[in-house]
């Protein structure tokens, strides 16, 4: 073969390497962004982890709708059970770590769940997003943190709680806890409140998840003179301690000023016509019957065209509205990256700027030393409206 063929048969291979790797390029900017969720599907009667991922779908359709991320990529949710049960959280997680194109994990509600998967997160080097998970520990790690939350925490949900309390005259106080990291994270709060509170006192009432009988234990709260329940319950147990506080002499039934674990179901539905009967209020961060923005009328919009619903019939509204913000928080970081790698993206939500979302208007939302995007501020007490869904009070 003469040089010309040789120099020819080079230049051929060269322009066929250098479309396959122009051809490559360009898939690879096509490759969907993935963002992994981990949350409590499969758990009866919960509607958390769905309206988690609602909030997660709304915020992709608009970002998707708006180009994607990166030039055009476009973001898509990996959604995966783990019943609420900590060890099925670790399996997801470790299973998404491994997936190069899983940028972040949304994790559930449970707190027990989320305490797991911190230290997985900080481990494996992939960003951890937190909608509702509200025990204090969760972000509490050193720099590099790849933790980060959107939500209430324990602490705060349990001064707005005892504020209400104390506001209504109530100073002597029932406080029902679940034997987990949660109910030992509220206690932690409330005896932190109780310092510079000397006028509140309490009697503590631990029960198990699955507990059925509260009876004993709201009689002795009444026996013992206390005044009102604040209670840290799912709505399993919670929706039970109503029906059985219904049950008393209405002079004896105690005010319930609740954690916001309550909301996770339809409350109102699965307390079957009992819920009238009992003074309570919940703690929130968000509800879509204060929020007039046009943002939220966007976003209703939003609901109605992707699922088929109206907003009013969309419970567990804190989980939609957090994950709602984070989603967006998540694509403005791996903008300012330029690119997927987690530890970038990790940097990026650090030095996120401003970003007007559905619970509040950011500033700077995310810094080194502190990773919690609210503030006790967002927090509310409200009740439940006739749809199921918490209107705040006076409002």
């Amino acid at each position: 073969m003469n040089k010309f063929y040789m120099y020819l048969l080079k230049y051929v291979i060269f322009a066929f390497l250098l479309l396959l790797t122009t051809i490559a390029s360009a898939a690879d900017k096509l490759r969907p962004v993935v963002i992994g969720l981990s949350a409590e599907f499969g758990v009866k009667n919960s509607i958390a982890a769905q309206s988690i991922e609602k909030g997660i779908l709304v915020a992709m359709d608009e970002i998707n709708a708006q180009g994607g991320v990166l030039g055009g990529r476009k973001l898509m949710l990996d959604a995966r059970d783990d019943r609420g049960v900590p060890a099925r959280g670790r399996d997801n997680f470790n299973e998404f770590s491994v997936i190069p194109d899983v940028v972040a994990v949304f994790s559930g509600r449970f707190s027990p769940v989320t305490i797991e998967l911190a230290p997985m997160a900080n481990q494996r080097k992939m960003l951890l997003l937190c909608p509702w998970s509200a025990a204090d520990t969760i972000t509490q790690y050193p720099y590099p943190n790849y933790i980060f939350r959107l939500s209430a925490k324990d602490t705060w949900a349990m001064e707005a709680m005892l504020d209400h309390a104390r506001t209504r005259g109530f100073k002597r106080i029932a406080l029902f806890l679940p034997n987990t990291a949660w109910g030992r994270s509220s206690e932690e709060a409330f005896l932190q409140y109780q310092k510079s509170a000397h006028d509140i006192h309490h009697v503590t009432f631990k029960y198990n998840w699955g507990e059925t009988d509260f009876r004993q234990k709201i009689q002795e709260a009444v026996d013992s003179g206390l005044e009102a329940i604040v209670l840290v319950s799912n709505e399993a147990e919670g929706t039970l301690i109503i029906k059985q506080i219904s049950e008393l002499p209405s002079s004896k039934r105690l005010p319930i000023i609740s954690h916001w674990g309550i909301t996770g179901g339809d409350f109102v539905k699965m307390t079957e016509g009992t819920l009238p009967l009992v003074d309570l209020t919940v703690v929130q961060t968000f509800t879509f019957n204060n929020a007039k923005s046009n943002k939220a009328k966007a976003v209703a919009k939003g609901i109605e065209r992707l699922f088929g619903e109206n907003v009013k019939q969309l419970h567990a509204q804190v989980g939609f509205a957090h994950a709602y913000d984070l989603t967006h928080m998540l694509a403005l970081a791996i903008n300012k990256a330029g690119s997927t790698d987690r530890t970038a993206v990790r940097t990026a939500m650090e030095q996120l700027a401003t970003y007007k979302g559905l619970v509040r208007e950011y500033d700077h939302p995310f810094t080194k030393t502190d990773h919690e995007a609210l503030d006790r501020r967002q927090l509310f007490m409200g009740r439940f409206d006739e749809f199921g869904n918490v209107r705040k009070i006076g409002e």
